[in-house]
């Protein structure tokens, strides 16, 4: 009977794992390239840009092709956190429950589909622990070793591992650990200059908005219950270290976060035991409140989850489109389509960014053009609009050489 049950919840977790799929497409097909996005895919040697190019050289150079890899990685991220989380929690349905908050956090569909090292950093590392708890030591040994030479950001990776290996005792993985921490800051090392400047609140505010207010709560929450009361177990000295170090250098300098966020992004399945420890000691006429907010939470989470997605509709109810969160990933692509259909297919803009995001889309931007595009003030007149929603976000104006020149 309980093998039928598990069978079951786990086709419900591919069902949804099928229909967040659907929608992370949906949402890349509708999102354009942006300026970081266009540098990473025409000048980036990191392996992103090999990848996401070579994915357009298959699948031709779209959108949908550029986004495939972050989102080829971010499904895997979810089966492996799924298989990971056997290592933490006992029961089936707790493991579903993870997988489940794990892709509804903010910052988790970012990584799905905005082109930077998070997806990547998130897969590896969900990797390796996966092998090292499972006891697949040669291929724990090969993604460790590959991940030194992928990127820097696997820095607090090592860090963790070094100080695991104080704390269980492990000579050997100390050993490993701290050489890998320290050739990654001798090949790639740590920014330190400029003059010291707090940046604390702002970096409180982005790991509540890539968690969410309330489960960042509970996030630090759960770090500061482990340290204190329960099993340390190798995920949260990862968690810890990326965490702690971020708001401790924070207080001199920023960080770019993004190398710091996806190791803690994945504490999802200490979170998930941490509750559930505190839930099931309690009896059931006591059960109730903790089961309201979980139901609140995750309601809030799909919720929010639905309106990033569906992002565009907040054009409606924007007075300046430019102030969208997702604007600089609009325009582009249907900028490009209105030239094509009106016959131009090379120009010339002032504008380098959008010249290169241009270029993704085949419009070749030259000096030599005669054909000038220009920002317009004026929507009502303008020769392009770039309307969603029926509202118009942006426009331009179209003016020969010698016309503007005059």
């Amino acid at each position: 009977m309980r093998f039928y049950e598990s069978s079951s919840r786990v086709r419900n977790l591919f069902i949804i794992c099928l229909f967040e799929l659907a929608l992370l497409l949906y949402c890349g097909l509708n999102l354009s390239i942006s300026y970081y996005e266009a540098r990473l895919f025409f000048q980036s040697d990191e392996i992103i840009g090999y990848l996401v190019r070579a994915s357009c050289a298959i699948f031709g150079q779209n959108d949908l092709a550029l986004r495939l890899p972050m989102i080829i990685l971010h499904a895997s991220s979810v089966v492996l956190l799924y298989k990971l989380s056997k290592f933490y929690l006992k029961f089936e349905p707790d493991r579903i429950i993870c997988a489940l908050l794990f892709m509804l956090l903010p910052g988790t569909l970012a990584s799905a589909l905005v082109l930077n090292n998070a997806g990547l950093c998130i897969f590896l590392t969900l990797a390796i622990l996966y092998a090292f708890h499972a006891g697949y030591n040669r291929i724990f040994y090969v993604l460790f070793f590959t991940s030194f030479f992928i990127d820097g950001d696997f820095l607090i990776l090592y860090l963790a591992f070094f100080i695991y290996g104080l704390y269980r005792k492990n000579a050997f993985l100390s050993w490993v650990g701290a050489l890998f921490f320290l050739a990654s800051l001798y090949v790639f090392g740590f920014d330190t200059r400029g003059r010291p400047s707090g940046h604390f609140v702002d970096t409180f505010g982005v790991f509540a908005a890539v968690f969410s207010p309330f489960v960042f709560i509970f996030f630090v929450y759960t770090l500061y219950r482990i340290w204190i009361k329960e099993k340390k177990d190798l995920l949260w000295f990862v968690c810890i270290c990326s965490f702690c170090f971020c708001m401790v250098v924070s207080v001199r300098q920023k960080l770019e976060l993004e190398e710091f966020l996806p190791f803690c992004i994945i504490a999802t399945p200490l979170m998930v035991r941490v509750f559930f420890n505190s839930y099931r000691v309690r009896l059931p006429q006591f059960r109730r409140t903790y089961r309201l907010i979980t139901a609140l939470i995750l309601v809030f989470l799909g919720l929010n989850w639905l309106f990033l997605i569906f992002n565009q509709i907040a054009y409606k109810f924007i007075d300046e489109p430019n102030n969208h969160f997702v604007y600089k990933f609009d325009v582009a692509r249907d900028l490009a389509n209105r030239l094509k259909e009106m016959g131009l297919d090379q120009i010339y803009t002032e504008d380098s960014k959008l010249a290169l995001r241009l270029k993704f889309y085949n419009i070749n931007v030259s000096n030599s053009s005669d054909t000038i595009l220009l920002n317009s003030r004026d929507y009502k007149f303008a020769d392009v609009k770039i309307k969603i929603f029926d509202k118009t976000i942006a426009a331009f104006d179209i003016r020969e050489r010698d016309a503007v020149g005059k």
